[in-house]
């Protein structure tokens, strides 16, 4: 590989760069016992992690959602919004008496990215060819021959077309959502214990409009802003704030654009940030209306900052330190001249903040998923790695015991049939596989494992959230604060490991018999 180049006056670079040098000649000379350095280990709960090629040097503008983004809220929301939706099912929708007893919001059930079947109520985790894996009606799960039944063609083709499962199947793409699917779950199992016959597409469609009128009518937002420090995670380093003056003496342009109401906005950035908020952002954008900012030809209008009201006059040029709502990106862009290529814009949901940012403007997308501590303190823990090597070991088993039994046998290799002693041994082993796979799914969730991942027989997959955030996302993080650590020039590189598969061995029992192991 040659010599690599050397810093001019920093060691510490010049010594990681003398380790990279040593790594690469041992991988020509071919050296099979290598392990990399531990600075090369992956990721880790605080850090930033890369799909593509971002350097935030190249970004003149800087935008920030705000519900998820730089408010960071803790647990108690969501079970506020699902308290709140189960009283309007019970007051405004009519539902039977009884529904309030309901148990509380259980964070444990549900996981972001999974799907709701409008036709029968199910909940269900989809994997990245939108074919759903595991579902749940109720709080019990579908056996799989039955979620097999349901999504066949009725052509006898296999299974439904895309157009059909994307008609029937709404994903649960942010972190409200999640509400949606323990909601949905707990209404569907209250019907079926006490045994009172319901239409599944009347429930779905219920519990969807209970939710969404929770944020539409401002009960959600009236009972935040009532008690801030109850459902903002606290910020003893005041990181937000550190990140934003940061990049403001970085010479970066900074932006709000944020679905929520002004008034509410500033009393949560007073609280997560400072009094004077606004002196840090050129534009403040609120009640958007995203993703049909980025999609519908609207103009700005300005909100006073002090009633909250608003204005008429229309507006030529957009000014720092005055708040504006509506609008669009393309009237953006028109009053600020700011091309796609110098934006970098933050939020957490994919669809309704990134798709059609990325797509069709060219930002530089961002999202906080703050799943990924969970994630990694998971695969961190021995009880993950041993699954996670047995499952290795288990599956190098497979491959050297169908080799032997291929040997053992008279004739060509090509011409061997397994008998029913060798069936019945590899069934075995492929069950014992699967409850690996399961062990290590419900070490991340009970009930739908990893947010990234979804497993099948002897092996897994993306999910559709991870196809989602590898296709429209091109970094991401478990905070924003995360990016206190690094400086405003910094150049994050894709990882080409596989989305939420941090912790993966490098050398797996080399020992056992057989061919090399093949690393995923």
């Amino acid at each position: 590989a040659g010599r690599l180049p050397r810093h001019r006056s920093n060691h510490g670079v010049n010594a990681v760069l003398v380790e990279t040098e040593d790594v690469l000649q041992r991988i020509l000379r071919g050296d099979e016992s290598l392990e990399l350095p531990a600075w090369a280990s992956g990721r880790h709960a605080e850090g930033v992690h890369a799909n593509s090629y971002v350097n935030l040097g190249d970004a003149d503008i800087v935008g920030f959602d705000y519900d998820y983004t730089l408010a960071r809220y803790n647990s108690e929301l969501l079970c506020l919004i699902y308290d709140l939706a189960k009283e309007l099912l019970e007051d405004s929708f009519r539902y039977p008496p009884g529904l309030l007893h309901l148990k509380k919001y259980d964070p444990d059930f549900a996981i972001r990215g999974l799907a709701v079947d409008l036709e029968t109520a199910w909940v269900c985790k989809i994997t990245y060819k939108f074919r759903v894996a595991t579902a749940f009606y109720g709080r019990e799960r579908v056996p799989q021959e039955e979620v097999q039944r349901v999504y066949q063609s009725c052509k006898g083709a296999g299974v439904r077309s895309v157009d059909e499962r994307m008609r029937r199947l709404r994903p649960l793409n942010d972190m409200f959502s999640m509400v949606e699917a323990c909601l949905l779950a707990d209404v569907v199992q209250w019907f079926l214990d006490k045994r009172i016959p319901f239409e599944p597409r009347s429930v779905v469609t219920d519990v969807i409009k209970a939710v969404g009128l929770v944020h539409a009518s401002g009960m959600m937002h009236r009972a935040v802003s009532e008690n801030l420090g109850l459902y903002f995670e606290p910020d003893p380093s005041a990181r937000i704030a550190r990140l934003l003056k940061g990049l403001k003496a970085a010479g970066k342009k900074l932006m709000l654009a944020s679905n929520s109401e002004f008034w509410y906005v500033d009393r949560g950035m007073r609280h997560a940030v400072s009094g004077d908020w606004q002196d840090l952002f050129d534009v403040v954008v609120v009640s958007a209306g995203k993703p049909a900012f980025y999609t519908q030809s609207r103009p700005f209008r300005e909100v006073s900052r002090e009633t909250g009201s608003v204005l008429f006059q229309p507006i030529e040029r957009i000014q720092a330190g005055r708040v504006y709502c509506d609008g669009c990106i393309e009237e953006l862009v028109r009053l600020t001249g700011w091309g796609g290529s110098q934006v970098i814009y933050f939020g957490d949901s994919i669809f309704h903040d990134l798709v059609e940012a990325r797509r069709m403007w060219g930002w530089t997308t961002g999202i906080i998923i703050p799943e990924i501590r969970h994630e990694l303190d998971v695969q961190g823990s021995s009880d993950w790695g041993r699954g996670r090597h047995a499952i290795h070991a288990l599956r190098h088993c497979l491959r050297a015991c169908q080799d032997v039994m291929a040997g053992c046998a008279s004739g060509a290799t090509g011409e061997y049939r397994q008998s029913a002693d060798d069936a019945e041994l590899l069934d075995a082993l492929e069950d014992l596989t699967t409850a690996w796979q399961r062990h290590g799914d419900a070490c991340v969730n009970k009930n739908f494992g990893s947010i990234f991942r979804t497993t099948k027989r002897l092996g897994s997959m993306p999910s559709f959230f991870a196809r989602c955030l590898q296709r429209h996302v091109d970094f991401y993080m478990s905070d924003l604060g995360n990016l206190c650590a690094y400086s405003p020039d910094h150049r994050f590189y894709p990882t080409e490991r596989h989305v939420g598969l941090t912790a993966e061995p490098r050398r797996v029992l080399d020992h056992l018999p057989g061919r090399p192991v093949e690393l995923e």
